[in-house]
């Protein structure tokens, strides 16, 4: 289980609450002493009865009001809890997002500067540089791509279609792209049945695709990343499945992956690039189009993301 580090200003800020919680209920216990009290005296001429009764009726309305005042400190500690964890998530995208814009900058800048110093170089010497200034270029375009596209979810601005799309085919193209950008020794495998249209559109799809292809690249330790898809048995949906044979993602972490931001451990040791955004979108893609995604286990190591995509019928149209 991962360990979270809290910063000074999270841990005074929770300090502050605490010590806050404490004096109010403690103030609150005196004055129901203190009333108890006072009730003692000023009733105790009436009769034993009335005193017992007064008595009582502070007591119950007290612990009306002691509940109401419990459960909106209860209220109150989760609303900082979850404020305070949105804070560190943004802290970490922040981050992640400098190191993930700055790196390729940092390349393209170096790669024209050598082109423009050295402009005697021959082809065979420029191709390189070109290449890589390129390459560096896409990254940042699928960077400010997903950054975009995980806004545009947020506020509910992106219309999953509804298809049909032909997703065989293209499955197997981003597949055959995907191998010449990640890992030099990484490898993707695909295994992909013909002719499978689903009900989602094309692009919707590819983002799909491409965050789970690059997320399991990125762990699979310089071994194969297996891409499967087939339809399920009864035919409503489509199965898209994407294994790696990296370290594994524990049992405690897999309800928080995809959430916005999050990534296991601390960003600021972490080595493995990213931006807590590529799982989000995948599953909120999903979602909006009907479908889900869940992780298993890959044997004998690793992980598999399987998606379940609403299948269309060509035959029957539906």
């Amino acid at each position: 289980m991962t360990t979270v580090k809290r910063s000074k200003s999270e841990r005074r800020l929770l300090v502050l609450f605490y010590l806050l919680t404490g004096y109010i209920l403690l103030q609150f216990a005196w004055w129901a002493y203190l009333l108890i009290d006072l009730s003692k005296k000023y009733y105790a001429p009436e009769g034993a009865e009335v005193l017992k009764l007064k008595v009582w009726m502070v007591v119950g309305e007290g612990s009306v009001f002691l509940l109401f005042l419990l459960a909106g400190l209860y209220i109150m500690q989760r609303t900082i809890r979850k404020d305070i964890v949105l804070m560190r998530q943004q802290r970490n995208f922040l981050l992640s997002i400098t190191h993930e814009l700055k790196t390729p900058i940092a390349a393209i800048k170096l790669c024209l500067q050598t082109l423009q110093k050295r402009s005697k170089l021959n082809e065979a010497q420029r191709e390189p540089l070109q290449k890589s200034a390129i390459d560096n270029t896409e990254r940042l375009h699928k960077l400010i791509d997903n950054v975009l596209l995980a806004t545009r979810i947020d506020s509910q601005e992106i219309p999953v279609g509804e298809g049909p799309t032909e997703i065989s085919s293209l499955t197997e193209s981003i597949c055959t792209d995907l191998a010449k950008t990640v890992a030099s020794d990484t490898e993707i495998r695909s295994s992909v049945s013909p002719g499978l249209h689903a009900r989602i559109d094309e692009q919707s799809y590819s983002s799909i695709l491409i965050n789970l292809v690059e997320n399991a690249a990125k762990y699979a330790g310089g071994e194969t990343v297996q891409v499967s898809l087939m339809p399920d048995k009864e035919g409503s949906y489509l199965l898209l499945s994407v294994s790696d044979s990296g370290p594994g993602i524990p049992s405690s972490e897999r309800l928080h992956i995809f959430k916005k931001f999050y990534r296991m451990g601390n960003e600021e040791t972490r080595s493995q690039k990213g931006t807590g955004l590529g799982l989000y979108i995948v599953s909120e893609l999903l979602r909006m189009a009907g479908g889900k995604i869940s992780i298993n286990d890959n044997e004998p190591k690793g992980s598999t993301f399987l998606c379940k995509i609403p299948a269309y019928n060509t035959d029957t149209k539906r």
